[in-house]
């Protein structure tokens, strides 16, 4: 009986020391993995608690969603074009496609009269040239000076105001965006993600 107790307690202390070897094993090829983990994923691996917490949890990120993703709109038809032309110009910056911006360009050129000479000829300069970098350049002076018309114009939802200060070689430039993530039109896939959200249009 006792030889039995002695195999047994020896055959768990094995067990537990390749165990431990195992984990650290695993713990050295996990520390060169960087963790991709996703809201239900986040959700679904959190430790089971409180379920009314994990419920309100749950709700206050789906409501954040739903309000980061909240459909815009504007006072008439014609704002409503522009946001929708800007928005399109801006997509075919972050895809680094000149040839696509510069068609965009001319559609949001074509909406203003003269009582708004000045966003026109701004957009105008970007309809005008094919190189990316000047595009982009006159995209930023577009989105300058389109915020007071959006702001006057807009009647739900949010526009959020994003910037990058590495654009236009290191002086910074800003864009709208009707999402709070960013997608970095004077970088594209080069630095999507350089930016961050500096102030909101509401209403």
């Amino acid at each position: 009986m006792k030889n039995t107790i002695k195999l047994v307690s020896i055959a768990v202390i094995a067990l537990s020391i390749t165990s431990c070897g195992n984990d650290k094993k695993n713990e050295t090829e996990n520390d060169s993995l960087e963790p991709v983990v996703s809201v239900e994923n986040e959700v679904a691996n959190e430790p089971m608690g409180n379920p009314g917490q994990n419920e309100l949890e749950t709700s206050t990120r789906s409501t954040e969603m739903r309000i980061d993703k909240a459909t815009l709109s504007f006072k008439n038809s014609a704002s409503k074009g522009v946001w929708d032309a800007y928005n399109a110009v801006r997509v075919a910056l972050i895809a680094s496609d000149a040839e696509k911006t510069k068609q965009q360009a001319a559609n949001l050129a074509i909406i203003f009269d003269e009582s708004n000479a000045k966003l026109k000829s701004a957009a105008e300069a970007i309809a005008t040239t094919e190189d990316l970098d000047a595009q982009r350049k006159a995209f930023s002076q577009f989105s300058n000076a389109v915020q007071t018309y959006f702001r006057k114009n807009i009647s739900a939802g949010t526009l959020y105001k994003q910037h990058c200060p590495m654009a236009l070689n290191g002086k910074g430039a800003d864009w709208l965006s009707n999402e709070s993530s960013i997608q970095n039109p004077y970088y594209g896939d080069k630095m999507m993600n350089c930016g961050s959200v500096t102030a909101t249009i509401t209403k």
